[in-house]
């Protein structure tokens, strides 16, 4: 199974106007990217690095950003991928359950998630073509 720490950015950072300590730096784009791919949503993404969902949407419909776009769009491709691996090794391996009963008594059930089984089977697979490329070593 992939995790995020098989993901690394590989674009150009979109170059600003005006340089700000709390803007689009290149580090922060990076840093949204690595979020976008381990979160799957650009709002948490935007919040995890301190910037504003509009502003990320923003930045990549500038005319200058292709790059940043394609990868913004591997990033959420990737954050699926995982998602579904995730989901999809639970509904097979299964779950640990705990039930309290009355008078202290504990419960343990292990066994395979049906819920997150089919789940998985309604969702298409994800596309493969958005696989991470292996880091630079």
């Amino acid at each position: 199974m992939r995790t995020i720490s098989d993901y690394e950015p590989e674009f150009t950072p979109v170059t600003l106007d005006r340089v700000r300590h709390d803007g689009w730096t290149p580090e922060r784009q990076r840093l949204f990217l690595i979020a976008l791919a381990a979160l799957g949503t650009v709002d948490s993404a935007a919040q995890a690095v301190g910037m504003s969902r509009i502003s990320a949407y923003n930045l990549k419909k500038r005319a200058d950003a292709g790059s940043f776009a394609e990868e913004w769009d591997r990033a959420l491709g990737f954050g699926r991928d995982m998602m579904f691996d995730y989901a999809l090794e639970r509904a097979i391996y299964g779950v640990t359950s705990i039930k309290m009963r009355l008078g202290g008594a504990f419960e343990f059930q292990t066994g395979p998630d049906d819920k997150h089984l089919m789940k998985v089977m309604r969702v298409p697979p994800p596309r493969r073509d958005t696989k991470a490329r292996p880091r630079a070593s």
